[in-house]
């Protein structure tokens, strides 16, 4: 696929130096120049606090068709990647973008000899509840498993959301790909219940050409509020 097509199909212009600040300009130049820094991404766990959310979910959102609490998760960050902006930007070949519309990508563990396969949710910032978990739970249960179903240059721009329910890991690391495109990397692990509180580990790695510490914590609380928010 050319430029011009992934430009096109998931809503992709080009940043001017002058729409951006001081900082992010120099940030998106110093960290991708191999001079200085090899490897730009930052990767840390959080213990998220899942338990107003899943009451949520269970009170509005379960009794969708296709519904998941996963789902759930997977929907609700997508929307806060698209609303903190800096998440949806790119470097290719050198330009930095801005994406309105890329898809999410999300393995599955199957097992046996495929081991995963690729879940592909497009459109993801256009639909609603309903529509995401429907489309969410059509790509799970289709049973014709598959990798690399996107070209390597549009899966290397996909915001990555990765789902190991049966590992309470308080550390992981993702590795990354070859292409320095800026997309950040997430892995939810096992949930942990306890009499009153549900947690998860998350691992986060995002490049700090276009992310860091600071618009992380933004990231995480648009994430929370979504979560725990009964109108959308």
């Amino acid at each position: 696929m050319e430029l011009t097509q992934i430009l096109s199909k998931y809503k992709g212009r080009s940043l001017k130096e002058e729409e951006l600040s001081h900082y992010v300009n120099w940030a998106m130049d110093y960290f991708h120049d191999e001079n200085h820094v090899t490897d730009p991404y930052l990767t840390m766990t959080l213990n998220l606090d899942l338990t107003q959310a899943r009451k949520v979910y269970e009170n509005s959102y379960k009794t969708v068709e296709g519904a998941s609490f996963q789902a759930y998760l997977v929907w609700n960050l997508s929307r806060a990647l698209q609303k903190e902006w800096t998440f949806s930007t790119r470097n290719i070949d050198g330009t930095w973008y801005l994406f309105n519309n890329l898809p999410i990508f999300t393995p599955i563990a199957v097992g046996g000899d495929l081991r995963f396969k690729d879940v592909i949710i497009e459109n993801s910032t256009e639909l609603s509840w309903q529509e995401f978990a429907q489309a969410y739970r059509s790509e799970v249960n289709n049973e014709n498993a598959q990798l690399e179903i996107l070209p390597q240059k549009v899966w290397a721009l996909c915001p990555f959301i990765g789902n190991l329910p049966n590992m309470n890991f308080t550390s992981f690391q993702v590795h990354r790909n070859k292409l320095k495109t800026g997309r950040p990397l997430f892995y939810f692990g096992q949930r942990m219940q306890t009499t009153e509180s549900l947690f998860v580990p998350l691992s986060i790695s995002i490049d700090h050409a276009n992310a860091d510490p600071f618009v992380l914590d933004r990231l995480i609380s648009s994430f929370q509020s979504y979560l725990c928010n009964t109108i959308h």
